[in-house]
């Protein structure tokens, strides 16, 4: 799967099976993209919220691996930047190390 919303979206489906009392989620991502094709399109979606000043956020990335640094306004803020990082094909983790 290259998307983190594949992997969640399949968890949440066997979470309401009867039955299930328990899931650990195995699923992993299959990085496909370059690091820093991965980078170039986080900072594209940040640079198109106008939710987010774009120019106050770093994005580190390492194989397929997102560290976000920087300042946010609030926590609104702070989730829109995660999610942006998490919508790129390839990502596999999201270091988030940003502060309100």
């Amino acid at each position: 799967m290259p998307w983190h919303f594949q992997r969640i979206a399949a968890e949440s489906g066997v979470r309401k099976i009867t039955g299930v009392t328990g899931i650990t989620n195995l699923i992993s991502i299959k990085a496909h993209a370059q690091a820093s094709d991965i980078k170039k399109r986080i900072e594209e979606a940040l640079k198109r919220s106008a939710e987010v000043e774009a120019n106050s956020i770093r994005v580190v990335v390492t194989d397929s691996s997102v560290r976000l640094e920087g300042k946010v306004h609030d926590w609104r803020e702070r989730e829109i930047v995660e999610k942006a990082a998490w919508s790129v094909p390839g990502v596999m983790t999201v270091d988030d190390r940003m502060t309100v």
